[in-house]
C-alpha cells in the first residue's frame, strides 16, 4: 500500500530546493538511517541538504557512508525551506536546541511511524503499521522513482534491522523481509554491516553490563526486571550515551520477565527511562505516555525531572499496576 501523503510528500521535494532533515536526539539506528538515506536521496535531486540531530552519531552507525555529514544542530537559526523530522513522535522531542533552531522554517514535513505521534507537521505521513521509519523511506523512495543506491540501501537496512531487533520482533512481515531482500540486492554486505551492528561494543560497554546484572531487580513473580543506572556509577566506568543506549534489552531477555525498565540518571536533575515489554497486554507506550514520553506499545522511552529514585517508583507503579491487569 502506498500512503496518500507520498504524493504531497513528493511535490514538496521536487518544487523546494533548501531541506533540514533530523530525527529525535539519542538517535538510534531507524533514526541515523532515516536521516541518511532521505538526505542521500535528497542529495541526488540537487538540493541542498542539511543533516542534523540534537546529539552526535553514536559510534556503531559511524560506518554507514555519510555519517560525518550529520552535523550537531547549530546553536543559530537553520536556514531551510522544508523541514523533514524522521523516526520523531514528539515535536520536543528533536532536543531544546534543535526546536530554536528549527523556529524559522515555515514548512514541517512529519514521517514517523510511532502510534504516539502528535502529528505536528503541516505534512504528516506517521504509519504505526510499518516496522520502522525506514520501512516508510523505502516505499517513498521507489514511489519517487530514485534510485536505490549501495548508501542508501545499506542505511535503510540498518534503521529496518535495528528497529525490529535483529528481524525477531512481531512487525517482522513478509513485506519487511522482501524489502531487506531488495536492499541486499542493491548493495548491502550483509555480514559487515551485521558485525558493526550487533558485534561489536565498547570495554565501558561491558562494565556497565556487568553492573546490571550484578544490580538488577526482580519482581512481580519475577515479570518485572529493572535497573537504575546512577551518575557516580556511569563516572566511575567512564560510560557515555553509546554505551548506555541498550542497557535495558539486557534484562529483557530474562525467562518470565514480561516488561522491563532501565533507569539513567543524564545529569542535572533529568532521567532518561528505556522500557520494553515481551507480551501484547503490556503496553509500555501508554506508561511512558503518563509521564510525558512515547513510543511504542512493546518499546517506549521518557525523559522526566526527577530524582533516580523517585522516578523509579513512580514508573514501576504504573508497570505493576498494568502487569497485574495484563
Amino acid at each position: 500500500m502506498i500512503p496518500e501523503e507520498f504524493a504531497e510528500i513528493a511535490r514538496i521535494f521536487r518544487s523546494h530546493g533548501s531541506f533540514a532533515v533530523l530525527a529525535h536526539f539519542r538517535p538510534d539506528g531507524d533514526a541515523i538511517g532515516a536521516t541518511l538515506a532521505l538526505g542521500k536521496m535528497l542529495q541526488g535531486m540537487g538540493k541542498k541538504v542539511a543533516m542534523l540531530n540534537e546529539d552526535p552519531v553514536p559510534e556503531r552507525y559511524r560506518f554507514l557512508e555519510g555519517s560525518g555529514e550529520i552535523s550537531l544542530t547549530p546553536a543559530g537559526r537553520v536556514e531551510a525551506e522544508v523541514a523533514v523530522s524522521l523516526d520523531n513522535g514528539a515535536w520536543k522531542r528533536h532536543g531544546e536546541r534543535s526546536m530554536r533552531a528549527l523556529a524559522g522554517v515555515p514548512l514541517i514535513v512529519n514521517i514517523d511511524h510511532h502510534a504516539t505521534n502528535e502529528r505536528f507537521g503541516q505534512v504528516n505521513c506517521v504509519r504505526p503499521q510499518e516496522a520502522a521509519t525506514c520501512c516508510i523511506l523505502h516505499k517513498l523512495v521507489k514511489y519517487m522513482n530514485r534510485p536505490l543506491t549501495p548508501a542508501i540501501s545499506s542505511a535503510l537496512y540498518a534503521g529496518i534491522s535495528t528497529d525490529t531487533g535483529s528481524f525477531q520482533y512481531e512487525k517482522t512481515t513478509p513485506e519487511v523481509m522482501r524489502m531487506a531482500a531488495e536492499l541486499l540486492e542493491n548493495g548491502v554486505d550483509v555480514a559487515e554491516i551485521n558485525r558493526r551492528l550487533y558485534q561489536e561494543v565498547s570495554p565501558a560497554s561491558l562494565r556497565i553490563t556487568r553492573e546490571v546484572l550484578n544490580g538488577m531487580r526482580l519482581e512481580e513473580n519475577g515479570a518485572l526486571c529493572s535497573y537504575a543506572l546512577d551518575w557516580p556509577t556511569k563516572r566511575r566506568l567512564r560510560a557515555g550515551a553509546d554505551d548506555t543506549a541498550d542497557l535495558v534489552d539486557i534484562i529483557r531477555v530474562i525467562r518470565g520477565v514480561k516488561a522491563a525498565a532501565i533507569f539513567e540518571d543524564l545529569g542535572d536533575g533529568l532521567i532518561r527511562v528505556s522500557l520494553r515489554s515481551k507480551v501484547p497486554g503490556v503496553d509500555v507506550s501508554a506508561v511512558a505516555a503518563q509521564f510525558g514520553g512515547g513510543g511504542h506499545a512493546m518499546a517506549a522511552g521518557i525523559r522526566m525531572r526527577s530524582t533516580l529514585e523517585e522516578a523509579r517508583e513512580q514508573v514501576l507503579g504504573r508497570l505493576r499496576g498494568v502487569l497485574r491487569r495484563a
